[in-house]
């Protein structure tokens, strides 16, 4: 009975705090009646209204973060360096809702949050780009923030994915999730130029191979270029050369989007997985669109990596079809 009351007390400190914390910082979270939280729900709201409080503030003055009002147990250290990454180099943003309600979804490591509406102020924007994104937020079983970023941007990839009851040997939800975090986490160290979250995700022995179309080309009767020949050449990197390319493309604006994702598990080893995702790749005035095939490990949950990475131009693809899985051999 007296451990009752002790829980009770704890329970209502929280939730005052919280409501102080919206009630100061303009922008109050709260889990819906259908979230799959645990015992750190209040704490998971709280964190979260605080962080998104001081995204508001920073965006709406148009100021880098000042996440250190967030203790570590609010938020990793980590994912506050992350996120200021992201925001000093693609862009400010702001959550224009006072309050808002999401669900808490369970993955391997922790929870999300996902569908968070921001309203973004690029420092550099893309043709086309859109300025309306959500944000996924990941916390782990304590409550702390452990990550903050755009979500996929295609919704109806993410609801294929996980409403299925089986994809590609891919069963549990949980772990599609989890694998959606990493694909999304993926894509964001490119955009916040984490040169060492990259560096950790691929394997020290990684094989990165990319492809390109070269053409042969004359002129036809009405003098335009004709191709008369095409032809797919591969080109293999290490990840010492691969990471050494990046170091020199970060100097100029990244922007990576992703507007397919396709995941299977390997046959016979559970933990592989094979990721393809058709990607948008923008590094200061170039451009292009391909498919890129990963080869992930997860038999470190915490820290999975990459063992090969794989980009075909969309040319390429329909010259020689996808990479799967298949084409690898893994001992």
């Amino acid at each position: 009975m007296l451990l009752q009351m002790k829980l009770s007390k704890i329970l209502l400190i929280l939730f005052l705090l919280c409501g102080a914390m919206g009630a100061n910082a303009g922008v109050t979270f709260k889990f819906n009646a259908h979230s799959e939280a645990g015992r750190y729900k209040y704490t998971m709201e709280c964190n979260l209204s605080a962080l998104l409080t001081e995204i508001n503030r920073a965006g709406q003055a148009g100021v880098p973060l000042n996440l250190s009002g967030l203790s570590s147990a609010q938020m990793e250290p980590g994912a506050k360096e992350n996120l200021s990454n992201l925001w000093n180099n693609m862009a400010y943003f702001t959550c224009n809702k006072t309050t808002v309600i999401s669900l808490c979804l369970n993955d391997v490591q922790g929870y999300q949050v996902r569908n968070i509406p921001v309203t973004l102020k690029f420092h550099e924007a893309a043709p086309g780009e859109s300025n309306h994104k959500e944000l996924v937020v990941s916390f782990n079983r304590r409550g702390t923030i452990t990550g903050v970023r755009f979500a996929w941007d295609l919704q109806e990839d993410v609801s294929s994915m996980m409403g299925k009851s089986l994809v590609n040997g891919v069963a549990d939800a949980a772990e599609r999730r989890e694998l959606l975090k990493w694909v999304e986490d993926f894509r964001s160290y490119y955009n916040e130029k984490n040169i060492t979250a990259l560096e950790n995700i691929y394997s020290d022995d990684a094989l990165i191979i990319t492809g390109s179309v070269q053409k042969r080309v004359k002129k036809g009767p009405d003098g335009q270029n004709v191709v008369i020949k095409s032809t797919v050449v591969h080109r293999q990197q290490s990840k010492e050369e691969y990471i050494k390319k990046l170091r020199h493309q970060f100097r100029n604006r990244i922007d990576v989007k992703f507007d397919h994702i396709s995941v299977m598990s390997h046959s016979s080893k559970p933990k592989i997985y094979g990721v393809l995702l058709h990607q948008s790749w923008t590094n200061g005035g170039y451009h292009d669109e391909g498919w890129l095939f990963l080869v992930w490990d997860f038999t470190n949950p915490d820290q999975p990596q990459i063992h090969v990475r794989t980009w075909q131009a969309d040319e390429a693809v329909a010259e020689e079809g996808y990479f799967t899985l298949d084409d690898f051999f893994f001992p």
